[in-house]
């Protein structure tokens, strides 16, 4: 994910050749026939044992059960909301919608926006899902992703696509053959609104009409999805959509749409990306671009600005020539063969007449080193920061387990010594519990892994700096204890590790450890990303979502099926290092807390986690 002038990228699309990734939305790897009714066949038929499930997230956002997928209009309405008598008033909580479709672990034709709140960014809780599809409306088959935003008159609003199938008849008539796109399902963009005075933004109300019924007339388009909502100016309003799209033979490209009044007049004013865009190494840029999003990059030490207006997403974002932007899209479907997930990929650079100058921007980089973040979506909250949240997939075969997908860690976007920089929200420190270990000065050879103590339970928190010594690789192996005999299709253990020779950061899937060092053969395939030769880091464990931070701003998330811990004694974390020895400084590992304020809301553990006590 470096910008062009930074230290040198190998392609860090290579996916170890043993994975199985999910695919998204109408994938026939994950699609199968709605269940009609209750609960689903696959959880019947599990009973209780889902509960216990060693591998499922507690401190990532996710549904009690159910499929997740893409966060949708994340919005901070503890930001401001205008009342009747035009005061600023906070509402002192944050919200998060997603993707969601109860009663199964595989993608499916009844997507619902799932719902859950906090008033810190840290300690959530379930909500009753906002929106579900209408029978014989234009959203039958789905309400797909979209925006949340606050109208003019501060009320909550959503901007989604609504889907249905083609082959469902009660949904009347197919468009006209002008504006049909020959898809599976028929895509518009509609609209709900909270009801007046629901302080807890769970009772919507749909506007019945699509607000915007249809694509432009007589363009080969792929998709017509994924609504983002700008909302530029103050007094007379403006709304500016940018919406996924791509054009047959050509790629992914964003359309535009603009309007005066949320509920109705968008008018359709061509493209947002102006020129071509440079393609990113071997991967080529995909049909369509989906979940599409736009936000204005600061220095860190400009980056809290006081808000502008009231706002959803993104804020009053006034698109200014100047202004540096980073646009990020998720492209969708691939076309290499041997590539099993796709990327997100982001520009940095500028807007002139309102339109993105592609070619002439930084890019494309992907927007996360790993190999499960997809479809992210962000926004601005009361203190100027442009927070991300993204989908993190599973990497094994749904129907097995009640549930599929979770919501990544709050990461704080900003602009940086000439690059983009992640960073996990610091709020998510108050989740750390007691410090369970730390070491000032770790010699790691390149022949014995060093192991970390007492750190009880599958959810941690470590943060480190690592200096290279002589070694060319070095970083955390995480053990697995599901398989015995390990195989290319079980990979016994994940290796977190900072490539030096090629200043890389990559996760490595070994089918070979030897138990006795813990240490492992490297030279299988691997994904990688960039960094100088000193590094903090810091690794979140969640079960089995993982995510990793650089200081050099980079960050990496996959997930690492380890299964249940067969000794307390043995945590399964080891520090290693290849080819030499590495110098580790400053290690701190705490175990985290639960983000769920309720029991009901905690998945049931073999071992249960206590709330973060913070640092």
């Amino acid at each position: 994910m470096r910008i062009s002038h930074a230290t040198q990228l190998l392609d860090p699309l290579i996916k170890p050749r043993w994975l199985h990734f999910t695919r998204r939305r109408h994938s026939a790897a994950t699609s199968r026939q709605p269940i009609k009714g209750g609960m689903s066949t696959e959880r019947a038929g599990l009973g209780e044992s889902w509960n216990l499930d060693a591998d499922k997230p507690w401190y990532h956002i996710m549904p009690r059960s159910g499929w997740l997928n893409d966060p949708n209009g994340p919005i901070y309405n503890g930001r401001y909301h205008v009342t009747d008598t035009q005061e600023l008033q906070p509402y002192n909580c944050w919200r998060r919608y997603y993707q969601h479709i109860e009663g199964t672990s595989q993608w499916e034709w009844r997507m619902t926006w799932g719902h859950a709140s906090s008033s810190d960014l840290i300690h959530w809780k379930h909500e009753p899902i906002a929106i579900n599809p209408t029978k014989g409306g234009t959203d039958a088959s789905g309400c797909w992703s979209g925006t949340t935003v606050l109208d003019t008159d501060g009320t909550p609003t959503m901007i989604y696509t609504g889907v249905r199938r083609r082959d469902n008849k009660d949904c009347g008539p197919l468009p006209h053959a002008a504006v049909d796109l020959g898809l599976d399902m028929i895509e518009c963009q509609m609209m709900a609104r909270c009801q007046k005075g629901d302080e807890d933004l769970i009772r919507w109300h749909k506007q019945e009409e699509p607000i915007i019924p249809h694509p432009p007339e007589n363009m080969k388009l792929t998709g017509f999805r994924d609504p983002y909502i700008i909302q530029q100016g103050h007094g007379q309003q403006k709304w500016k959509m940018l919406l996924g799209s791509g054009i047959e033979g050509q790629g992914g490209t964003l359309l535009v749409y603009e309007t005066t009044h949320l509920s109705s007049g968008w008018q359709y004013k061509g493209s947002f990306i102006k020129g071509k865009s440079k393609l990113f190494g071997k991967h080529d840029l995909g049909a369509m671009w989906e979940c599409p999003f736009l936000v204005p990059l600061k220095e860190p030490s400009n980056a809290h600005p006081a808000p502008e207006a009231p706002s959803g997403s993104v804020g009053a974002l006034q698109l200014k020539e100047g202004q540096l932007y980073m646009m990020c899209v998720s492209p969708y479907p691939h076309f290499l063969k041997d590539r099993l997930t796709n990327p997100c990929l982001y520009w940095l650079g500028h807007v002139q007449q309102e339109l993105f100058m592609i070619e002439e921007s930084d890019g494309p980089h992907l927007l996360d080193l790993g190999d499960v973040l997809y479809a992210p979506n962000c926004f601005q909250d009361a203190k100027g920061r442009n927070i991300m949240l993204g989908w993190l997939q599973e990497l094994r075969k749904g129907g097995g387990f009640d549930y599929a997908g979770c919501i990544s860690l709050p990461r704080v976007l900003t602009y940086k010594d000439g690059r983009l920089h992640q960073e996990v929200a610091p709020e998510l420190r108050d989740l750390c519990q007691e410090l369970s270990w730390s070491a000032s000065d770790l010699q790691v050879s390149g022949s014995q892994s060093v192991a970390v103590q007492h750190v009880k339970g599958p959810s941690w928190f470590a943060e480190f700096t690592v200096k290279r010594g002589d070694a060319s690789a070095s970083g955390l192996l995480l053990r697995s204890w599901l398989h015995e005999e390990p195989d290319q299709a079980h990979p016994c253990a994940a290796a977190l590790l900072v490539n030096w020779q090629d200043s890389l950061l990559e996760v490595v899937f070994p089918c070979k450890l030897d138990k006795k060092n813990m240490t492992f053969d490297a030279g299988c395939d691997m994904k990688r990303i960039g960094g100088p030769a000193h590094l903090e880091q810091q690794v979140y464990v969640d079960h089995s979502a993982v995510e990793v931070f650089l200081s050099s701003g980079e960050a990496l998330a996959t997930r690492v099926y380890r299964g249940a811990v067969i000794s307390q004694e043995d945590c399964g974390i080891y520090f290693t290092s290849h080819g030499g020895a590495t110098h580790v400084e400053d290690v701190q590992v705490h175990s985290m807390g639960s983000i769920w304020t309720k029991a009901s809301d905690q998945p049931a553990k073999a071992f249960e986690p206590a709330q973060g006590k913070g640092l």
